[in-house]
């Protein structure tokens, strides 16, 4: 019984992955949109939109004295909030009926999400 349960606990969540392969290239997390429209081609379908997002700002304790930025809710010592723009794409490969589909979300033009989608057609 034991041995059936860690089976199922290392099974990875199909939803989401880490990396894909366009042919023979690996298209992994961190990629810029360049590379992979290089290595896969164009998508199947392309969205664009613009998401603001709030970073607060607080001192560093460094010895350069540079500013540090952390995540929006993290707000134990901010001095001040900082608006800024991400340009998000989201982009989807369609390889045909054997292989899922795959939706890339980059930000920035930097890869940072790919999930898998229903099989293709």
């Amino acid at each position: 019984m034991c041995v059936l349960a860690i089976s199922f606990c290392s099974i990875p969540n199909a939803a989401h992955a880490l990396a894909f392969r366009c042919d023979s290239f690996l298209i992994d997390v961190g990629m810029h949109k360049v590379e992979v429209l290089k290595k896969c081609g164009s998508p199947a379908m392309r969205d664009q939109r613009v998401e603001r997002r709030r970073l607060g700002v607080s001192q560093s304790n460094s010895q350069q004295g540079a500013p540090i930025q952390y995540a929006h809710g993290q707000r134990q010592t901010s001095e001040y909030e900082q608006e800024i723009e991400i340009q998000i794409e989201e982009w989807v490969y369609n390889f045909g009926p054997q292989r899922f589909m795959q939706l890339l979300t980059f930000e920035n033009g930097q890869l940072k999400k790919i999930q898998d989608l229903e099989r293709g057609q």
